[in-house]
C-alpha cells in the first residue's frame, strides 16, 4: 500500500531501519520507477537489478530491497537487505492484504483473462471505486507490485492471475485470494509443462478457487468437463456460457442474458466476436453477483474497449489491420481466424501468423491445426519464422496462396505489396515474436 513509511516496512520484512521516510509505490522494473517509490532489486535470467540501483536512485527513488550479499554502494538510497528479495515481495504484499477492505475480484484463463478484466472493472465502475491490474501484471512477481500499490481506498480490486507452470495460481491465492474468482475459459496453453495437456491445465488452473475466502466461483460452463477442477470449488458454484442455457448466466444469439433461467435483459455488446462476447458475459456475471442493476451495467457497456494488441482494429490506406499480436494459443489463434472482418467488395482476408510458445510435443501438430483452420477464412496467408512451418505446409493443402518469411523486413516489403484498399489483415503470433513490430514497416 502507498504513503507508508519505510520503518512499517523493514519491520515486516524483519530488516532493522528506523528511516520514516514515506513510500509512495513499489516496483520491480527500474525504467517504470518514479520519486518517492520503493525498489526491488531481482535478479534475473538476464539481468539483475542491483545493476540499476544508481539508475533508481536518480530517478528519484527513496530506497531498495536488495539481496544480502550485495556490497556496492547504496547511491543514497535507504537498503533494506533480505535472504529473498523475491520471497520478500511477495510476503510484503500479504501482509499489506491482510488489513484491505476491498473486495477482491480474481480472472485467470488460458485466454481472455486481460479482455475480461477490463470489462469486469469498466462495468463495476458504474457503482464502485475500482482499482486494477496494471496491463497483465500477473505473476509471482508483478501481482505482488499490483497489490502493493493499490491506494486502499477502492471498493473493488480486479485482479489478473497468470500460470505457466503447475502451482503458479495456487502460490498467487495464497499472496492475497479472492472474494469471487473467475475462470475464462480453459485451452491447450503452455502445454510443455502440463503433462496430461488440458486436464491438467484445467486442474491448476481452478486453484484460483481453493481459497475458503473464495466464495463466489464463476466460470466458463465447459469446466464441467473436469472433474479434478471442479473438485477444488468450494464456494458457490455459478456458470456461463453462449451455448448452453443450464448454464447460471447465459447469452443468446439475440444478445439476451438469463440469469439462472429465467430471460432478464437484453444488451447491445460493442463487440459482437464469439470470444469477446464470451469475456462480456463473463464481467456480466461478476456485476449481477456485486448487486448492480440491469441499467447500471447497460449504461457501463458503451465504455467497454478492448486492451491494446488484443483484437484491435486500425485502418491505414484503406486496409483494415487486425492488431492481435500480443499473445496466442491454438485457442485464440482459431478465434481471431474465425472473426476476420469481412473485406469490402473485392478485398481479400490475409492472415499474417508466428509460433505458438511452449506447445512442447505438440508443437507441431497444434501449428498444423491452425493452418487447416485457417484455410476456411483467409484467403492469402504469410507466415513469419521456421517454428511456424507447420502452419504454412497444411495451409498448401488448398489451392490458396501461401508464402513464409523469415524476418520482418522481408515479411514487411511482401505485405506492403500484396494489400490493396478493401483488403483485411490479421497479425498474429504469441509474445515472444513481438509481432507488433510489423506496424513499424508498414
Amino acid at each position: 500500500m502507498r504513503h507508508v513509511p519505510i520503518k512499517k516496512i523493514s519491520q515486516l520484512l524483519g530488516v532493522f531501519c528506523e528511516n520514516e521516510t514515506q513510500v509512495s509505490g513499489y516496483q520491480i522494473d527500474s525504467r517504470r520507477i518514479e520519486p518517492g517509490e520503493l525498489f526491488f532489486a531481482l535478479k534475473g535470467e538476464k539481468t539483475d537489478g542491483h545493476k540499476f540501483l544508481e539508475d533508481v536512485s536518480l530517478k528519484g527513488a527513496v530506497g531498495a530491497v536488495v539481496s544480502k550479499g550485495y556490497e556496492g554502494p547504496d547511491y543514497g538510497l535507504v537498503l533494506l537487505p533480505v535472504e529473498d528479495v523475491v520471497g520478500s515481495l511477495q510476503m510484503l504484499a500479504h501482509e499489506m492484504m491482510k488489513d484491505c477492505k476491498s473486495q477482491i475480484i480474481g480472472i485467470t484463463g488460458s485466454v481472455g483473462k486481460t479482455t475480461t478484466k477490463e470489462f469486469i472493472a469498466t462495468l463495476l465502475e458504474g457503482k464502485f471505486k475500482v482499482g486494477k491490474t496494471h496491463l497483465n501484471y500477473n505473476t509471482k512477481l508483478t501481482y505482488p507490485i499490483t497489490l502493493l500499490n493499490r491506494t486502499g481506498d477502492e471498493d473493488v480490486l480486479v485482479v489478473e492471475l497468470g500460470m505457466t507452470e503447475p502451482g503458479d495460481i495456487g502460490r498467487l491465492v495464497q499472496i492475497a485470494a479472492p472474494d469471487i474468482a473467475v475462470l475464462t475459459k480453459v485451452a491447450y496453453a503452455h502445454g510443455v509443462n502440463f503433462e496430461r495437456g488440458v486436464v491438467d491445465i484445467a486442474k491448476y488452473k481452478a486453484e484460483i478457487f481453493s481459497h475458503p475466502r473464495t466464495k463466489k466461483c464463476i466460470f466458463d460452463h465447459a469446466l464441467y468437463e473436469y472433474v479434478e477442477a471442479i473438485q477444488q470449488i468450494h464456494g458457490e458454484k455459478l456458470s456461463f456460457s453462449l451455448s448452453d442455457r443450464t448454464a447460471d448466466y447465459f447469452l443468446s444469439p439475440e444478445y439476451f442474458v438469463d440469469e439462472r433461467g429465467v430471460r432478464a435483459y437484453q444488451f447491445d455488446p460493442p463487440y459482437k466476436q464469439t470470444h469477446l462476447l464470451h469475456n462480456f458475459l463473463a464481467a456480466v456475471s461478476v456485476a449481477r453477483q456485486m448487486k448492480m442493476e440491469w441499467d447500471q451495467i447497460k449504461n457501463q457497456v458503451p465504455l467497454l474497449k478492448l486492451p491494446k494488441m488484443r483484437f484491435e482494429q486500425i485502418e491505414k490506406d484503406g486496409v483494415l489491420f487486425i492488431n492481435d499480436a500480443y499473445n496466442a494459443n491454438p485457442e485464440s489463434m482459431k478465434a481471431a481466424l474465425s472473426h476476420i472482418p469481412e473485406p469490402k467488395e473485392g478485398g481479400k482476408k490475409i492472415a499474417v501468423l508466428g509460433m505458438m510458445v511452449d506447445m512442447g510435443t505438440e508443437h507441431d501438430q497444434v501449428h498444423r491445426e491452425v493452418g487447416r483452420f485457417a484455410q476456411k477464412f483467409v484467403d492469402h496467408l504469410l507466415v513469419l519464422g521456421k517454428e511456424a512451418s507447420p502452419v504454412y505446409e497444411a495451409f498448401q493443402e488448398v489451392q490458396k496462396p501461401a508464402e513464409q518469411y523469415y524476418d520482418f523486413n522481408s515479411l514487411s516489403d511482401r505485405l506492403k505489396s500484396l494489400v490493396r484498399p478493401g483488403d483485411v489483415v490479421l497479425v498474429k503470433a504469441s509474445r515472444v515474436v513481438q509481432m507488433e513490430n510489423l506496424f513499424n514497416l508498414i
